[in-house]
């Protein structure tokens, strides 16, 4: 009897357990509830008068930004941009963790498509343990970079379809607390942030292939990530043994997957290097005091505490400030060995798009489009 008792607790507490651990990569709640709880003071929502005067601000200099980065790039919209939504740093996070939990949905299916035979309790209890880990790691990260992010163009990578558009977001807790932080005057470094996102804009609505183009650059990196998870293990023990060249994400990524990430730190490249031109000669035209605010913000960059350094190097963050400084020479190379309309080629399609290669050695993109 008190065999067969314990047999049946077993079976019920496998059961339980198996039940508890689901499939999901992630407890998007429970990440929402660690961010928010990790910002304390600082989630706090804004008003709905603040939220509206912001709005209506944004709405109007956007008309003011687009016919002068329009003459700029040399291209016209489809549409108007004026259509922002202003965010709290709770809101922010909202918004990205709905991005992230359909990327993962993605993650799922394919790792659950290849588990081979019945589950079993101790992948069960591993799926718990690594959920748990991946829930604080995720809420950590989401704290940190709401209080850091001013503005944001989300390109809507995930809704098909010509008609659908990005959208642009700022973040007005923030905005306001770096204005202040650096005694600027709020409404000219509002214009200052608009700008430099409505350049973003630009890029992905005045040229529809390159959303399809990067999102399926996502997609491919997403499915090389579930099919080979056991491969990243060992090759991230490897990269602790010992040093390498790299970043240590590229260490630990395989042949194919470093192929993927190689074009999209192009593209992105591209796109930040692009903005900060555009939006350089833009601002002079825009923002009376654009050269003070522009070199504020710089040092501002430069002067990251040391616990911030690290942070974004373990999170890969790091090389989003490369890619501004890359990808700006990139631009600027170009324009002077030709012109702005040579330059404006990389917009064509995917196969006039530099490499990374190409991002460091400009004059072999030069040499490869004007051949």
């Amino acid at each position: 009897m008190v065999g067969g008792a314990l047999a049946l607790g077993a079976t019920v507490a496998q059961r339980e357990l198996l039940r508890r651990a689901g499939t999901r990569l992630i407890d998007w709640e429970t990440v929402r509830q660690i961010a928010r709880r990790r910002l304390g003071h600082d989630a706090a929502p804004l008003s709905p008068e603040a939220r509206a005067a912001a709005e209506s601000f944004y709405r109007n200099v956007l008309l003011q930004i687009e016919p002068v980065v329009a003459d700029e790039i040399g291209a016209t919209l489809p549409a108007a941009l004026e259509t922002p939504a202003v965010v709290d740093r709770g809101g922010w996070i909202d918004l990205n963790l709905a991005t992230f939990e359909t990327l993962f949905e993605r993650l799922e299916q394919i790792i659950v498509a290849q588990q081979s035979g019945a589950d079993t309790a101790g992948r069960a209890l591993a799926r718990i343990v690594n959920r748990k880990l991946g829930n604080q790691q995720l809420g950590f990260l989401m704290a940190f970079l709401a209080r850091k992010v001013l503005g944001q163009y989300d390109i809507s990578l995930l809704a098909a379809g010509p008609e659908v558009r990005g959208r642009l977001h700022f973040v007005e807790p923030n905005i306001t607390a770096t204005a202040n932080a650096m005694r600027l005057p709020h409404d000219e470094f509002r214009t200052f942030i608009a700008l430099h996102e409505a350049t973003h804009a630009f890029e992905f609505e005045a040229y529809p292939w390159l959303r399809d183009h990067f999102a399926g650059l996502v997609a491919e990196s997403i499915e090389q990530l579930a099919t080979d998870s056991s491969g990243l293990v060992r090759r991230f023990q490897q990269a602790l043994a010992r040093r390498g060249s790299g970043h240590w994400l590229e260490r630990v990524m395989s042949p194919q997957q470093l192929a993927t990430f190689r074009q999209t730190q192009a593209i992105m490249s591209l796109l930040e290097g692009y903005s900060n031109h555009v939006m350089n000669a833009a601002g002079e035209r825009l923002l009376p005091g654009f050269r003070q605010i522009h070199d504020r913000f710089e040092r501002r960059n430069t002067g990251r505490s040391a616990m911030e350094r690290a942070i974004m190097r373990l999170t890969g963050l790091d090389l989003k400030m490369e890619q501004y400084e890359a990808g700006e020479r990139f631009v600027t190379r170009v324009i002077e060995a030709r012109d702005r309309t040579f330059l404006n080629q990389v917009w064509q399609g995917p196969e006039r798009l530099p490499s990374l290669e190409e991002i460091g050695t400009p004059a072999a993109w030069v040499e490869r489009v004007g051949g």
